[in-house]
């Protein structure tokens, strides 16, 4: 079975300053912050930048999160170093994994009591 940790991989699509378009693990949001940092998400659909933020926003609040008021002005005039933020998401690594024996990312092991849907149906109709 195919092993892939959303912390350890390079998947999140994104833009930087000079235009230069890459994929980025989550802890690398800040890299190169001072010469060339990143400026946008770039997924194919604004739906799923909307996704991808969350998912970014609810990583560090939950790992990189202030103890204090000092520490939260800090933080917040500073930017992360990746090594910090590789450290700080490194504490819930375990958690994303997609494959593998046992509960994996985001799997849910109730029965489904309905007819099934088709896949399409989990994206928005987005006309543009």
């Amino acid at each position: 079975m195919i092993q892939f940790n959303l912390i350890d991989e390079k998947w999140i699509p994104v833009k930087r300053r000079d235009g230069s378009e890459e994929r980025i693990r989550p802890w690398e949001v800040t890299d190169r912050f001072d010469e060339n940092p990143i400026v946008s998400l770039n997924a194919p659909r604004p739906d799923f930048n909307g996704a991808l933020i969350q998912f970014l926003i609810g990583l560090v609040q939950t790992t990189f999160a202030p103890t204090d008021s000092v520490e939260w002005k800090q933080k917040l005039s500073i930017s992360p170093s990746t090594d910090q933020l590789k450290t700080a998401f490194m504490t819930v690594h375990n958690f994303f994994e997609l494959g593998g024996d046992g509960p994996q990312f985001m799997q849910d092991y109730d029965s489904l009591k309905q007819k099934s849907k088709p896949i399409e149906w989990l994206l928005l109709r987005l006309n543009y």
